[in-house]
C-alpha cells in the first residue's frame, strides 16, 4: 500500500487530506492519472501534475511533470505539495 497525504489546494481538490492506494507500485504518471479521475469534479481547484512537488518518504523532492516515468512502490509514504503552499 502506498501512503499519500494532501497540502493546500490538493486537499481541497481531493476533498481530504490522506489517501491510501493498495498497489505494490505505480508511476507517477499513472498516480496523477489515479488522481485526477477519482477527485470530485466539484472541488476542482487547479491540481496537476505540473504544479505539484512530490516528497517521498520525507527525504526525495522532485516536480511530478519531470519524473511521469518514476515509480512509487509499496510502503512509500508520498506528500503531495503544491508549488503555490506558501511558507
Amino acid at each position: 500500500m502506498i501512503h499519500l497525504k494532501f497540502l493546500g489546494h490538493i486537499r481541497t481538490s481531493m476533498g481530504s487530506e490522506e489517501m491510501d492506494v493498495p498497489q505494490e507500485s505505480i508511476s507517477v504518471g499513472d498516480l496523477f492519472g489515479l488522481l485526477l479521475s477519482s477527485r470530485p469534479a466539484q472541488l476542482d481547484h487547479g491540481f496537476t501534475k505540473y504544479n505539484t512537488l512530490l516528497v517521498i518518504n520525507e527525504e526525495e523532492v522532485f516536480s511530478a511533470s519531470a519524473q511521469q516515468d518514476r515509480r512509487i512502490s509499496d510502503g512509500d509514504s508520498v506528500l503531495l505539495v503544491p508549488f503555490s503552499h506558501g511558507g
